[in-house]
């Protein structure tokens, strides 16, 4: 039913395609720089601010009357700090957080500079999950001690200070800033922990809650301030990262949100874009360096800028690979498989089979996936799991009994469906002549093209991990005397790269074994992963499925009725059939 010579006919144009896609690419653009020697930040007296502040408002849970009250201080510093010449306005504003729908303060100040009409928007996160985490608030000391010194100085550039709420869950405060800043911004830098303990953690963030990330050339600027300070280079993501952050984009910092509004945003943080641990010990050295690293970001970022919207152009190997590129290799590997599988349903209609109860097959091992979704979202929208967009941290919101029972409730509504649905679903395979006929091959196969082709025009990177699956359960269907083990291992195979996207959110959020679903399953319940985009992963995951019970439902290969073909393959003359005798009389 399946022709692999078509296949291997459309593999023709995968090295055309690659051929262009060798010649696009470019080289990385250099960063912003400035001679400017940062020696106007005083690391001491913004660690003796850091000390007064976490003293006076120890508990300062976003919407807490710690965190109002530490608002009020904030307001205070930074009138001193800009020497009174500009007002520091404070804003309330409701927005959900950790302890639901709340009442946060943002406290925003500008700096008009010689340029008011083009500017760049320092934050600094001020809020806390936890007592005790005083390296959360060392941002919001170097916020105050920045805007002294660049009180001191004549920008070009406007420079609008702030300091937000809800940074430990939801970022509303980060929302409502971005969504009432006056246009144009030129850019967001984002402060986080700059005095506590480094990590492991990337210490310049450009990850958006929408497809993409900030521009090669505004992260490669805040790197190259922090190597002249710190003396050492942050780096940037592997290729294997970007993809994987693209594919599936997930951020819980507040960069996220300014870059989603296609706002040139990075962030700056020695957790990278996590919060710190409470109990970590702040380092004076430690704020004194990435304090000048930040002074002198702002000061390259004083001068001519381009820094460039959001981009999906993927850094490989100090080169630049255009997003166009991407997507244009992406349709060449999906072309293959795409037109076999087409050619074969041209083939099915035309002997009149009907493919109805094929695909709703497909569809139907689907359902249950789907089913803990919508689950997922509806507890989000009763309130039963916080509805917060993008998903809080990892551990933000424990992982108690409450959030095992909405675990468990999914996993529940899931198999519960699953064992209403298998009579109709084993009735669907009866149809398709049982889970080993061809036309089902077909069926998993159509669903799988389908979902790839869809969501290419939507995000070439998550169709990258689709290309993969259409090909290997290609050779599945064609190839008759696959044996049964290497027919699981290649659908075991096929899921590889959604694997490999769980498991660098993983290790990038640090989360735990247990923690992983449950950061999903927030991300769902509050909208991080939209409706459509779910309910195609429960298409994904039907499809998988299927191509497994294909593979589980092989017949064994015999050996002792395997037919012998004589000559070329092409050939079809006598003999042709295998060991038959010619009917020519000798």
């Amino acid at each position: 039913m399946l022709d692999p010579r078509i296949f291997r006919a459309a593999l023709l144009p995968v090295l055309l395609v690659l051929i262009v896609v060798a010649f696009s690419l470019e080289d990385r653009p250099g960063p912003l720089r400035s001679s400017f020697a940062p020696d106007a930040f005083d690391g001491a007296r913004a660690v003796d601010l850091l000390d007064r502040l976490d003293r006076d408002h120890p508990l300062r849970r976003a919407g807490s009357p710690g965190d109002t009250a530490l608002a009020g201080a904030v307001a205070e510093q930074l009138g001193l700090a800009l020497r009174q010449r500009v007002a520091v306005h404070t804003r309330t504003l409701r927005g959900e957080t950790l302890d639901g729908d709340s009442e946060i303060v943002t406290v925003t100040a500008q700096d008009p500079g010689s340029s008011p009409r083009s500017q760049v928007v320092l934050v600094a996160q001020r809020d806390s999950a936890s007592a005790g985490a005083k390296a959360d608030l060392s941002g919001t000391a170097a916020l105050v001690e920045v805007a002294r010194a660049v009180a001191d100085s004549r920008p070009a550039r406007s420079v609008t200070f702030a300091s937000i709420s809800g940074a430990s869950g939801g970022q509303a405060g980060m929302r409502d800033l971005v969504r009432r800043l006056p246009r144009p911004i030129d850019a967001v830098i984002e402060i986080g922990d700059l005095a506590g303990d480094p990590g492991d953690h990337p210490v310049v963030v450009g990850w958006s809650e929408s497809a993409g990330a900030a521009s090669v050339r505004l992260q490669r600027t805040v790197s190259l301030a922090v190597r002249r300070e710190a003396g050492v280079a942050p780096g940037f993501p592997l290729a294997r990262t970007q993809i994987a952050r693209y594919a599936l984009p997930q951020s819980v910092s507040g960069q996220s949100v300014a870059l989603g509004a296609g706002i040139p945003a990075v962030r700056l943080s020695l957790g990278g874009e996590l919060p710190s641990k409470p109990g970590i010990r702040v380092d004076a050295d430690r704020m004194e360096i990435f304090g000048r690293a930040t002074l002198r970001v702002l000061k390259a970022l004083d001068g001519p800028l381009d820094a460039g919207p959001p981009t999906r152009d993927l850094a490989v190997a100090k080169k630049i690979l255009p997003g166009w590129a991407v997507r244009l290799l992406l349709a060449a590997l999906l072309l293959p498989a795409a037109l076999t599988v087409g050619d074969g349903l041209a083939r099915l209609r035309r002997r009149g089979e009907p493919f109805a109860g094929r695909i709703a097959w497909v569809v139907g091992l689907g359902v249950p996936v789907a089913a803990a979704v919508l689950l997922a979202r509806v507890l989000g929208l009763a309130g039963a799991v916080p509805q917060l967009r993008p998903a809080p941290p990892p551990g933000a919101v424990p992982l108690d009994g409450a959030a095992w029972t909405a675990m468990g409730c999914c996993l529940a509504i899931s198999a519960l469906v699953a064992v209403v649905i298998r009579p109709w679903l084993a009735r669907r395979a009866a149809s398709c002549g049982g889970p080993a006929a061809p036309a089902a091959a077909l069926a998993v196969l159509l669903a799988a093209v389908v979902l790839a082709v869809v969501t290419w025009v939507v995000n070439p990177y998550a169709a990258m991990l689709l290309v993969l699956p259409v090909n290997l359960w290609l050779l599945l269907a064609v190839g008759s005397q696959l044996r049964r083990p290497l027919a699981v291992a290649l659908v075991l195979a096929s899921i590889a790269p959604a694997a490999m996207v769980i498991a660098i959110y993983a290790s990038d959020m640090s989360m735990s074994a247990g923690q992983v679903p449950w950061f999903w399953m927030l991300a769902v319940a509050g909208g991080g992963v939209s409706l459509p985009v779910a309910l195609c992963w429960s298409l994904g995951a039907g499809a998988t499925l299927g191509a497994l019970v294909l593979a589980l439902n092989r017949l064994p290969v015999d050996r002792d009725r395997e037919v012998t073909v004589r000559g070329p393959v092409t050939y079809a003359g006598p003999g042709s059939l295998g060991g038959t005798d010619s009917a020519i009389r000798r």
